[in-house]
């Protein structure tokens, strides 16, 4: 992330031409315009063909999102593979929790980007946030095992209270579209999760009891059978 002085100057230059917006949960962000994200979790996601929502990129606080449509009108694409998919896309950011956000016209972002090159920090780091997620979450499809990839995913989005909730928009078909994998896998190894005193349910939260041993499965060091 940028510094806090950095991002901060950044976030001032940005409402000069944008707009505070709030997004509601569930809510749509306009694809006509570029977003700083200043509090709540949004996704990019793609509808399947039986309309569930398959989330790709989560965004948090302190991140710029939905630029990719406007730098690609603006700038173009590097070759026609990349075009003809650019074409077919058919991906939208939606609001996982309720959002507060810096709106801004995608065309005015980018001519006002040219004239305050600075900012162009702040598209690069965006940029480069989301290539390493992507990155990241391909390796961890290929390589390892279903109750790795779950914990991890329960590491990097729980909240940061005592002891730390697993927000209730990680449902089970969330985690499983996110992983590419079966959702029956994800219900087995948050089964196990429990019963080993890791995590516990109430109503409709879940707790991490046990974080540390959560750690200790995704580095290897502990195992969490599952396939029963």
């Amino acid at each position: 992330m940028l510094f806090a002085t950095e991002a901060s100057k950044h976030v001032e230059s940005l409402r000069k031409i944008g707009v505070e917006v709030t997004i509601p949960k569930e809510g749509c962000f306009d694809y006509a315009n570029v977003y700083y994200l200043e509090e709540g979790v949004a996704a990019l996601t793609h509808l399947t063909e039986s309309g569930e929502q398959s989330s790709f990129i989560y965004f948090k606080s302190g991140m710029l999102l939905n630029f990719l449509r406007a730098v690609t009108l603006k700038t173009g694409v590097a070759s026609s593979i990349t075009l003809r998919r650019f074409d077919n896309l058919n991906h939208t950011i939606y609001a996982k929790t309720k959002c507060k956000c810096i709106s801004i016209n995608g065309e005015k972002f980018l001519d006002y980007i040219e004239k305050n090159p600075e900012l162009y920090k702040l598209l690069l780091q965006s940029l480069s946030d989301n290539l390493i997620n992507l990155l990241s979450i391909s390796t961890d499809i290929v390589t390892k095992p279903a109750n790795i990839r779950v914990c991890q995913i329960l590491l990097d989005f729980m909240t940061d209270d005592d002891p730390p909730q697993i927000p209730r928009y990680l449902t089970y078909n969330e985690i499983a579209f996110y992983l590419s994998m079966h959702v029956i896998t994800v219900t087995k190894v948050f089964k196990a999760l429990k019963e080993s005193g890791i995590i516990a349910k109430k109503g409709w939260m879940t707790t991490v009891i046990d974080r540390e041993r959560l750690r200790a499965i995704v580095e290897g060091e502990e195992e969490l059978g599952y396939l029963r």
